[in-house]
C-alpha cells in the first residue's frame, strides 16, 4: 500500500488521513464512529522515501531499492548503528 506524506507547508502538523477501506467498513456498522485523521511527530529530514521495484519506475523517491529485502536490511543496519552509538554513551 502506498501513503504519500506532503511537506508542504513544513510549519504545518503533519496529519494522515485514514485508509479508505477503514471509511468504507466504519460505514457498514452503524455504531462504529467515523475515523479521524492522525497527528503524527515526523519531521522532512526524518523521512526517507523509497521506491522498491524496477529502476526504470517513475516516482518522486530519493532513494530506490530492487527488493523488499533491500528496505529491510537497511532498516536492520540503521537499527545496528543506533545500538552501538547508545552503547557508547553508557
Amino acid at each position: 500500500m502506498f501513503r504519500a506524506l506532503n511537506f508542504s507547508n513544513p510549519d504545518a502538523p503533519l496529519r494522515m488521513d485514514p485508509p479508505i477501506s477503514l471509511s468504507l467498513l466504519t460505514k457498514e456498522k452503524e455504531k462504529s464512529p467515523e475515523p479521524s485523521p492522525v497527528s503524527l511527530q515526523l519531521l522532512p529530514n526524518s523521512i526517507f522515501t523509497t521506491a522498491v521495484g524496477h529502476p526504470s519506475k517513475r516516482t518522486l523517491a530519493k532513494w530506490h531499492v530492487t527488493s523488499p529485502a533491500e528496505v529491510v536490511d537497511s532498516l536492520l543496519q540503521l537499527a545496528a548503528a543506533d545500538k552501538d552509538v547508545e552503547e557508547t554513551k553508557l
